[in-house]
């Protein structure tokens, strides 16, 4: 039986490329993006590299979903037994070349906050669960209901699973997009290193 899944394109390592490319420019002015890389000269550099490491384990272990081959959007799940996987755990894996980019002072810094959201995701999530993040829309294509078309195939598919989604939050108008979506607050916080808050979510089946 055909899902409305069916209508999205799994992404594979090859479209790493591309996907680098939107995230770059979805996240530009994101909080923590501009709070880690406050030089924009610097943040272009680096962000590519960023999320190029990033998506090596969701791209291999979790799935990767975009609207159509035009990428107007892209999303990420992973289930809770590979979302947890330390920063540190990724860099052994083959994150030298991070690792040399980033060097050690920033590093230290995304690994405390690496810590952070494992720390809560341990504390409050009720497991197991899909963790979802980011959902990216292209920043020229946003209000035309692209976020949706990423999003509601897959929470139909995880309510007749019955399993819960798990994300994290750092602004109250994405709160207020995810509580549309049913998704509930499961605890509020402020990231340690850089006075930033965020809000622990997590929608239980429908």
């Amino acid at each position: 039986m055909a899902s409305a899944l069916d209508a999205l394109i799994e992404l594979s390592k090859s479209d790493i490329g591309p996907v680098v490319d939107l995230l770059t420019r979805a996240f530009w002015d994101d909080p923590l993006c501009v709070h880690f890389f406050p030089d924009k000269e610097e943040r272009k550099k680096i962000l590519p590299v960023f999320f190029k490491f990033r998506l090596k384990r969701p791209l291999q272990y979790g799935d990767v979903y975009a609207t159509s081959s035009k990428l107007e959007g892209v999303a990420i799940w992973q289930h809770s037994n590979t979302v947890n996987s330390s920063l540190w755990k990724h860099l052994r894996a083959g994150g030298l070349g991070f690792y040399r980019t980033m060097g050690r002072n920033l590093l230290n810094r995304m690994m405390k906050m690496d810590q952070y959201t494992n720390q809560r995701r341990a504390k409050y999530a009720v497991t197991p669960y899909m963790h979802l993040g980011p959902v990216t829309v292209d920043p020229e294509l946003q209000g035309q209901g692209y976020s949706s078309k990423l999003i509601r195939p897959m929470l139909e598919r995880l309510d007749r699973l019955e399993l819960p989604c798990y994300l994290e939050a750092q602004s109250e108008d994405n709160v207020s997009i995810y509580e549309h979506y049913g998704f509930e607050v499961l605890a509020k916080g402020n990231v340690p290193i850089a006075d930033i808050p965020h809000w622990d979510m997590m929608r239980f089946p429908q």
